[in-house]
């Protein structure tokens, strides 16, 4: 028996027993492994003089964090050259405007005091003040592209400059990754040919696992696999696509290896990590399907709850067919429209053994 003041603070849930069809998993260990493929080189967009390095090799970095500082000598240039274009299309503006009354006027009084010949030559005039606007302008919006694209991208930044005149650009993480190289140190001479870092982008990473040839011929391609994490909140399921299952065992282990890819943003799965797994079957079980929560063991014994009466429940003893993303499938022991408690079977799993215990006392 459960006073409903206790059921209460046991977040006791009751809910009516339905069948259904789950898949089977296959219990197995996952290792955390670096996608192949996913190494970066990082280099400068300019050329300088490094004047901090923020990281070493082995560290793991998140996406937009600065790796390095460097003295951006080709950025004084690049603003000096925007500095001379700005001026030449002003020139060449007011170059246009002039021409363009010069040939307003010549249209005007074309027969008079202006000769047929003269107005064709404003127009040419004209024509030719116009186009080294376009010309200017061209310059300008390709520098303006190499300062806003070329120095700020997802490998580069100037955004922490202080000034106008702060030379300094930033070489920043592109990704969650981890820095495999560091290839110069403080003082170093740079160019963008020069490597400054070699990075493994670990936004996203695979979980393999080795399993039995029988096994492996039994997972599901592209099927939903997931993967138990630890958190200081309690465990958590990490949900993967299975993206590959070998079609050849390993000569040394005899396993066959199936890798799923798991995406890993905040950074939290690291290279060598063993996890718990479960990998998707083609095997299916029909059954009663109820939550993990609704089943706690008892003497070894598979068991749920069932109401019996106000505040009263009553254990029952379950088979447990299957089990998939967090839910179960019982194929004995409970039928479809019994009411089941699907959370708190803990809770009065405690209850039924202290009272035993009183009893037995």
């Amino acid at each position: 028996m459960m006073g409903e003041a206790a059921q209460k603070n046991a977040a006791l849930a009751i809910a009516v027993a339905t069948s259904g069809t789950l898949g089977k998993s296959l219990n197995a260990m996952g290792t955390v492994m670096a996608e192949a493929g996913h190494v970066v080189s990082i280099h400068p967009a300019g050329s300088g003089k490094v004047l901090s390095v923020a990281v070493v090799p082995g560290q793991h970095v998140r996406k937009g964090e600065t790796l390095l500082t460097y003295q951006n000598h080709s950025l004084h240039l690049v603003r000096l050259e925007m500095t001379r274009a700005r001026a030449g299309l002003m020139t060449a503006q007011a170059a246009s405007q002039n021409a363009a009354s010069a040939y307003r006027r010549g249209r005007e009084l074309e027969g008079t005091t202006v000769p047929a010949g003269e107005t064709k030559r404003r127009q040419a005039a004209f024509q030719a003040a116009k186009d080294d606007v376009v010309a200017r302008q061209a310059d300008v919006d390709t520098l303006k592209h190499q300062l806003e694209e070329e120095y700020n991208s997802v490998t580069e930044s100037d955004k922490a400059q202080t000034s106008p005149l702060d030379e300094t650009s930033a070489i920043i993480a592109p990704a969650t990754a981890e820095v495999q190289a560091v290839s110069v140190g403080v003082a170093d001479d740079i160019s963008p040919t020069t490597e400054l870092l070699r990075l493994t982008d670990m936004s996203s990473v695979w979980i393999a696992s080795d399993i039995l040839p029988q096994d492996a011929a039994q997972v599901v391609k592209g099927g939903d696999q997931t993967t138990e994490l630890a958190s200081d909140t309690g465990a958590t399921q990490l949900v993967s696509k299975v993206t590959s299952v070998s079609d050849l065992a390993d000569p040394a282990t005899g396993l066959v290896r199936v890798i799923s890819q798991a995406p890993n943003s905040n950074g939290s799965l690291r290279p060598g990590m063993f996890l718990t797994t479960h990998l998707p079957m083609r095997e299916k079980t029909t059954g009663i399907i109820v939550p993990e929560s609704a089943v706690t063991e008892i003497n070894g014994v598979s068991t749920v709850f069932v109401p019996i009466g106000p505040n009263q429940f009553r254990p029952r003893d379950v088979h447990v067919g299957a089990a998939s993303m967090g839910q179960l499938a019982i194929t004995a022991g409970l039928s479809a429209g019994e009411k089941v408690v699907t959370h708190g079977a803990f809770a009065l799993k405690a209850v039924m053994l202290t009272s035993d215990t009183d009893g037995g006392g």
